[in-house]
């Protein structure tokens, strides 16, 4: 007899299968029926989990991107270097969208999905994030007190570098790509 799922555990698959499914046919083709039946759990129990199917989309999204910052804050932290901090930043983003493809699909796509306090609090975590990799950004390019005209610089090079790491899953096949 196999044993008894913890309740983080359940989550946690529920989660994965959720973000597999959104991340192959879309959030709005998914139903929380769909993910019920792919888990094998039921319907009902399901709610336990999620009042309604934006909460399923939220707690992927709150999840992926808390990880993901969490682990650059980490990194970054560590090292005062802005280029090493730079690579760190790719490194580690990549090494996350490879583990947990699905995820960053589904929060590429679904950024706009979300809407009132869900949505808000999913782009602090998001401007967090882009303020974190902005200011790496700042350093290597060697500028202390932006003008306006370096600080829209300084954005589009940020906002490219996450224009390259997050749509990566529209070009990189494992088998082809080192």
């Amino acid at each position: 007899e196999a044993p008894r799922m913890t309740r983080e555990e359940k989550l946690d698959k529920l989660l994965e299968v959720a973000a597999g499914l959104m991340a192959r046919q879309g959030y709005s083709q998914t139903s929380i029926r769909d993910v019920a039946r792919e888990t094998g759990f039921s319907l009902a129990g399901m709610y336990y989990y999620f009042e309604r199917k934006e909460d399923l989309l939220y707690q992927i999204q709150k999840g992926t991107f808390q990880r993901l910052l969490d682990q650059q804050e980490a990194q970054t932290a560590a090292t005062l270097d802005p280029e090493e901090c730079l690579r760190s930043i790719i490194k580690t983003h990549l090494a996350y969208f490879q583990s947990h493809a699905s995820e960053m699909k589904v929060c590429t796509y679904e950024l706009e999905s979300l809407s009132g306090d869900l949505y808000e609090e999913i782009e602090d975590i998001r401007r967090r994030y882009y303020r974190m990799t902005a200011n790496v950004v700042r350093e290597l390019i060697g500028i202390e007190s932006p003008t306006r005209t370096q600080r829209d610089r300084i954005r589009h090079l940020t906002m490219f570098l996450f224009g390259s790491l997050n749509w990566v899953f529209m070009w990189y096949q494992p088998k082809k790509d080192v």
